[in-house]
């Protein structure tokens, strides 16, 4: 008998879940549509590494109120976890990444509110980049509009070391936006910062950028 809870002993260890045990936090989204509606029935699910490097994706899964709200009461991840919005039939996938320490404070987790789109609402814009100067190189480009990201990152520092700057935008049809981008002096290191305004309707738009 006592071989055996051993044994039930040492497989609890050695599988154990990646979650502190003892804190509880409250993770709480809303989701919306394109016209700010809440969203019933939308599936979400927490993904979360172990220490070998595999990954817990069916400890804690819920689903959307009426009223939109997604809410976990869950153990604190022991790693950096990320919010996966289940497969959906009618709107596109969206995953947010940093659930950590680093991005919140306390216990209540909040992530406001996210829009949720269905792929005929949106239509492509690219940046492209015509390099003439010789000392000045780009070094971010953001769009400050209404857009669709599949993936969300908390953590800026993730995106700087992992992704180079995004130049293919999916955007809401039919707004005015703003596109945002900094060019560096590698001479000097001085930053300018550009704020351009553009209009895109139903069809793909592209922009420039000189530099």
């Amino acid at each position: 008998m006592k071989k055996i809870v051993l044994f039930l002993l040492l497989t609890f260890v050695s599988c154990e879940i990646p979650y502190d045990g003892e804190t509880i936090i409250k993770l709480k989204i809303k989701v919306v549509n394109s016209n700010n509606e809440p969203l019933a029935n939308e599936k979400a699910y927490i993904e979360t590494s172990y220490a070998d490097g595999s990954y817990d994706f069916s400890t804690y899964k819920k689903t959307s109120n009426a009223e939109g709200l997604i809410q976990f009461n869950m153990f604190k991840p022991t790693n950096s976890a990320t919010l996966v919005l289940d497969t959906s039939t009618e709107y596109l996938p969206v995953s947010i990444h940093g659930l950590d320490d680093n991005n919140f404070e306390g216990i209540n987790w909040n992530l406001e509110t996210l829009t949720l789109f269905k792929f005929e609402e949106l239509v492509s814009f690219t940046v492209n980049i015509n390099q003439v100067s010789t000392n000045k190189v780009l070094k971010s480009i953001s769009i400050n509009g209404i857009e669709y990201r599949e993936h969300i990152f908390l953590n800026s520092n993730y995106i700087d070391f992992y992704y180079e700057y995004p130049t293919n935008f999916m955007l809401k049809k039919n707004q005015n936006f703003e596109l945002l981008y900094k060019t560096i002096n590698t001479d000097t290191n001085e930053i300018e910062e550009f704020v351009i305004p553009l209009r895109i309707n139903e069809t793909e738009t592209n922009y420039t950028i000189i530099i």
